[in-house]
């Protein structure tokens, strides 16, 4: 099925049906399938099929409809976070070749009469890599590997068209991008947070009935902290992009008790891995859960190989993330770590080293070295550790410059300044002491 074909199934009972919300605002079924076509025809102008389109927008409903109109219109959208500096889109524009930019400031042309023909095998999607600087890698998603995991994630998940899903934070995480297409799919409603508030959360799910979410588990323990007694009405909750700990899996329990508790292990070349019931992840707290339905599990080199139909088309048949893991007797998958040592930091990955280098970059600082903290919200921060050689160099003229290279999540969260990098008996520097020099921001 083609991603923007979810629109297909709308009938007289659907098209008055809200399918997104976001604040004050919302669109129905009716409408979103006439501005998807409205703005497909007007980019078809300017598109050749196959063409890539970055779009740096803020508004979510904006999001969804410049995206599913690009696809239909024969392009591959790459959404990036509205926050993105300018520099930092241009890098991406010239690194990848992407002839069209679409912002805040876009004006359409005139309308094309016609529309590419397109097949499952085209590419719709350029996830962003986890890679921080301004030229990450992007990741080609075509149509088969994305829907082919709908039905299966209505099944595992307890979700179907009579839900309306939660969700906190905009379409241009990839996770979130899924699940709300997914739901599109199914011919429910999609409701996206208007704040970043928990108390405007509760305000919203229950105003709007909501009866699935999903978010990362950073924020779920941030909702359940604000919550004052159980919410029944919740039939499905979804998580991803961490492991969730016990003490959160046990609340959720608690406090949405209908639910249907998942947790799962994914990536944007690989798609769904792995999955956790609530269950596993009391009783199986370490494991990232058993093989998605349709994905076989191997262990190569010690890392973690999956092979699916859900793969991003260059890494199938089989592939792996560098993410090194066992599988038990039980066929419970563990994660051992990751080669490249990247910080989770609320479900963004980020790779220290690229972090490192644009640091060094920055006049002032002689030595950087960036690496993970525990933080009880995030799970980790992004630590700078740095050496200056100018010192007048400040924490906030470091993270100016910072915010000039980096995308949004990727800039440290924490810089502690040192006269000098402790180092280990052979030379190389000593991480485990840097751990115990955090002071605040």
């Amino acid at each position: 099925m083609l991603i923007h074909n979810i629109l297909d199934k709308i009938s007289d009972v659907l098209e008055n049906k809200p399918c997104l919300i976001h604040g004050s605002k919302q669109l129905t079924y009716k409408e979103l399938l006439q501005q998807v076509d409205s703005l497909a025809y007007q980019l078809a102008t300017i598109l050749r099929k196959g063409d890539t389109v970055l779009v740096k927008i803020t508004s979510p409903i904006s999001q969804l409809l410049y995206f599913l109109a690009i696809v239909k219109a024969g392009g591959a959208c790459v959404l990036i976070d509205p926050s993105t500096s300018e520099e930092v889109c241009t890098d991406l524009l010239k690194t990848h070749s992407i002839p069209l930019y679409i912002d805040e400031k876009f004006e359409l042309p005139l309308p094309s009469p016609l529309l590419p023909e397109l097949q499952q095998d085209n590419i719709f999607l350029g996830a962003l890599s986890s890679g921080s600087t301004g030229t990450p890698k992007l990741i080609w998603r075509d149509h088969q590997s994305w829907t082919s995991a709908f039905p299966v994630q209505s099944k595992v998940f307890n979700i179907s068209g009579f839900d309306t899903l939660y969700l906190v934070n905009s379409l241009v995480y990839t996770a979130n991008l899924n699940a709300c297409l997914h739901i599109l799919w199914e011919g429910g409603t999609v409701v996206i947070a208007s704040s970043t508030l928990p108390r405007t959360w509760l305000k919203e799910i229950v105003l709007h009935h909501i009866s699935a979410i999903f978010m990362v588990p950073a924020h779920y323990g941030i909702l359940l902290n604000a919550m004052k007694g159980p919410l029944s009405q919740i039939k499905s909750i979804v998580t991803a992009g961490a492991k969730m700990n016990v003490s959160t899996a046990q609340s959720l329990m608690k406090f949405f008790p209908q639910a249907a508790i998942h947790e799962y292990y994914g990536a944007s070349e690989l798609g769904h891995v792995s999955y956790s019931t609530a269950k596993d992840l009391v009783l199986h707290p370490k494991s990232i859960g058993k093989a998605f339905p349709g994905v076989t599990l191997s262990i190569l080199n010690d890392c973690i190989h999956a092979e699916s139909p859900y793969l991003a088309p260059s890494y199938k048949p089989k592939a792996t993330v560098g993410d090194l893991g066992c599988i038990d007797t039980e066929g419970y998958l563990y994660l051992l770590g990751r080669k490249q040592s990247l910080i989770n930091t609320g479900g963004i990955k980020v790779n220290p080293e690229e972090v490192e280098n644009i640091l060094l970059q920055c006049p002032g600082i002689a030595e950087a070295v960036v690496g993970p903290i525990p933080d009880p919200i995030r799970g980790e921060k992004v630590c700078a550790w740095v050496v200056k050689n100018e010192t007048t160099l400040t924490t906030a003229a470091t993270l100016d410059y910072c915010r000039t290279k980096l995308r949004h999540h990727y800039c440290p969260q924490l810089i502690i300044f040192l006269d000098k990098l402790p180092l280990t008996k052979n030379g190389k520097i000593d991480k485990m002491m840097l751990q115990n020099k955090e002071v605040p921001l």
